[in-house]
């Protein structure tokens, strides 16, 4: 009866979170403030727009109209009629401006605001292309989106209309528009593949069509009622959420509850083969892998919370989701799973259902040499693995360069076509002003400055509708948008910032300037990120080494294990930038891979060495040596975890088919790096290591002989 109630609980709980799914998705959407780094100069700049300027936060949509040969009156005549059909279709809202060369087709002419141009900045010295620009007041991702679609339904398509005309729409609206229909259907298109894969692989690891299906609806419940509470906590304002978040929990989910249901699930079938009491046979199971389910999934917690720590606000959002996932996981597999099992009996096996033996079954003849040639020689093992992990670790000494703007989309978008027509022919940072925000008085002396290196003498300015903070307070702000002669979206543009600022407070004279807009945004991003990984790995570090410690009740295993899972991650990136770079052709790499690479490597790669460590210690707690110990855990947990280790990689792996390059490349790091893990860290590496210590693993405890 107990079984049902906690059977009905989780259903009746998983029922009420359904509703709030949707809900979550559109609030993952906006990721207007993702990509900003807490406390940043970029992110201030944001605010006092948002805060002081009668227009807020504005961003424009550019629409780049070309013609091989020139643009004909014709064009002309084509391109103001279409500045006056954005104008007038009534479906974009916080419409503020639209006009091109050839004049204004709606909003105010002020000479204090926001103006499209002229001719000189809106035509190509070669007149092959004329640019248009759509300004908005709002600059969040769900107006990108529309504003985008409907300018795009009414300009020429990228392909070019009959008469040969062509056009793309780009800038930081395009971008971030293309951005979300990148991942509109990611969570969709991550379950559904990735509940596949699973399927697959539990079919032919149980061969069972049941026991394939128990875990995915375990992890199932699970994320729909992980994904009902984050969104409870987004609307609560506890923290924000991204597409991004939302895709890595399933895959987060999904593979690690996964592989808690399967170290249960394998228990539980060979406890039904020593007894016939199914009752039993499921309470030895839980008192067995409860404890490693626990430790393995405070790990992941433990080291999900230390990204709440981050300034990169779409680091920091996503750690505290993560830990919540893995929470819900873990009380799902300790009691739902269990309870569905206490339920089916041997049935959920059907039909390889297992029957009790009355002798233990053999070693699978795989592992049973493996555990021979670790327990033999555990030196020669322990050194060639070290020194194929070392040899692949050196692949990181060439470096990577940050992806920029045209290289975040695995299959380039009409955004990043445009910005390089743009590129070519114009002022490059016209896609992407810089923003800078001065005490009126200062404008021009700061401006002034600017305009004598990187930047063009600038075109728009407009005045805020109040005063300015204390200290400065009866003056008021003016906020200028000028355009970089640099690409704004590469790594010069990038490394410019810090000259840039130096130069404006120089200027101002230590009274307000703040430097905003997407280039600066981006150095923030990587100082941010730099920040962030000072604090997050060794602090990272340091809670796995005490939970190890905790669990093992020992200090030598907990520090090289520790060791070992660095070295795995330092081979599979270092592996993984060799092949991102000489086969794949893309020498760079999302600024946050390193760090999601080591969060999830570290803590999902001690969690397969937690399980083994478990059974090394319930081994030689029943006494003998302890190398006896670590080749009979070995040989008996060398399936299972072997299997979880397949399974979480796969899962992992599918973020490989998303259009996004750093998704692309996380999931290509993080397979790697658990299959070594798997294969080579936890297979030969830690029970070589483990033999070669022999009793002094305990350190400072001793075992019982």
């Amino acid at each position: 009866m107990l079984r049902w109630a906690v059977i009905g609980a989780w259903l009746v709980l998983a029922a009420a979170m359904v509703p709030l799914q949707g809900p979550l998705q559109t609030r993952a959407a906006d990721e207007s403030e993702t990509y900003l780094a807490r406390g940043s100069e970029s992110a201030e700049a944001k605010r006092v727009v948002d805060a002081e300027f009668r227009a807020g936060s504005e961003s424009a949509a550019i629409i780049a109209y070309f013609r091989d040969g020139g643009i004909t009156s014709d064009d002309r005549e084509r391109i103001v009629e279409d500045t006056r059909r954005i104008c007038a279709v009534g479906t974009i809202p916080s419409l503020k401006q639209v006009g091109s060369a050839y004049g204004l087709a709606c909003g105010q002419e002020d000479p204090l605001d926001l103006s499209p141009g002229g001719p000189g900045l809106l035509t190509s010295s070669d007149s092959s292309v004329a640019l248009a620009s759509v300004a908005l007041t709002d600059d969040s991702t769900p107006v990108a989106e529309q504003a985008v679609a409907t300018i795009r339904s009414i300009v020429p398509p990228p392909s070019g209309d009959p008469s040969g005309l062509r056009a793309w729409v780009t800038g930081e609206v395009g971008y971030e528009a293309d951005r979300s229909e990148a991942l509109k259907t990611i969570d969709e298109t991550l379950l559904l593949v990735t509940c596949a894969v699973l399927i697959l692989l539990l079919l032919a690891i149980y061969r069972s069509p049941l026991m394939a299906l128990v875990p995915i609806f375990v992890v199932g419940v699970a994320y729909i009622v992980a994904g009902g509470l984050t969104y409870l906590l987004v609307r609560a304002g506890v923290t924000g959420v991204s597409g991004q978040t939302t895709a890595i929990l399933i895959v987060l989910m999904f593979g690690a509850g996964t592989d808690y249901c399967l170290l249960l699930v394998a228990r539980f079938r060979d406890e039904l083969r020593r007894t016939v009491d199914v009752e039993a046979a499921i309470t030895r199971a839980s008192e067995r892998t409860a404890p490693a389910i626990l430790s393995a999934g405070a790990i992941v917690v433990a080291a999900m919370l230390v990204l709440a720590l981050a300034d990169f606000n779409a680091t920091r959002e996503m750690g505290p989701i993560l830990a919540l996932g893995i929470v819900v996981m873990v009380l799902a597999g300790l009691t739902l799973l269990p309870a569905l099992l206490g339920v089916l009996g041997r049935r959920a096996f059907w039909p390889v259902i297992p029957r009790v033996e009355a002798e233990p079954r053999p070693v699978p003849a795989l592992w049973a040499r493996v555990g021979r040639l670790v327990g033999r020689r555990p030196a020669a093992v322990a050194a060639g693995v070290t020194l194929v992990l070392v040899l692949g670790a050196l692949g990181n000494l060439g470096g990577r360069e940050p992806l920029d703007f045209s290289e975040a989309f695995r299959d380039p978008p009409q955004s990043v076509a445009g910005q390089q027509l743009i590129a070519d022919r114009f002022i490059p940072g016209r896609a992407a002003p810089v923003e800078v925000v001065t005490r009126y008085e200062d404008r021009e002396t700061v401006i002034g400055r600017l305009t004598t290196g990187l930047i063009t003498p600038v075109q728009e300015m407009y005045l805020s509708a109040a005063s300015v903070p204390a200290g400065d307070r009866g003056s008021e702000l003016a906020l200028s948008q000028a355009y970089l002669k640099l690409n704004p979206f590469s790594d010069e543009a990038t490394d410019a910032v810090p000259a840039l600022r130096r130069a404006a407070r120089e200027a101002a004279g230590g009274r307000t300037v703040l430097l905003g807009g997407e280039v600066p945004e981006a150095y923030d991003t990587r100082q941010a990120l730099a920040r962030d990984n000072r604090i997050i790995v060794p602090l990272g570090l340091a809670l796995i080494l005490l939970i190890l410690g905790v669990l093992l009740r020992a200090v030598v295993m907990p520090l090289y294990v520790i060791a070992t899972v660095i070295l795995s991650f330092g081979f599979a990136l270092g592996v993984s930038s060799l092949v991102f770079t000489h086969v794949m052709g893309q020498p760079a790499s999302d600024q946050t891979l390193e760090q999601f690479a080591f969060i999830f490597l570290v803590a999902l790669g001690v969690d397969y060495n937690v399980f083994l460590l478990a059974r090394i210690r319930e081994e030689r707690a029943r006494g003998g040596a302890t190398r006896e110990a670590v080749v009979t855990a070995l040989q008996r947990t060398g399936g299972v975890i072997t299997s979880a280790g397949l399974v979480l990689a796969a899962t992992f792996s599918v973020l490989m088919a998303l259009p996004l390059e750093s998704l692309f490349q996380v999931g290509f790091v993080v397979a790697l790096g658990l299959l070594v893990d798997t294969f080579l860290v936890r297979a030969l590496l830690v029970p070589a290591i483990a033999v070669l210590l022999g009793e002094r693993n305990w350190w400072p405890a001793r075992m019982p002989t």
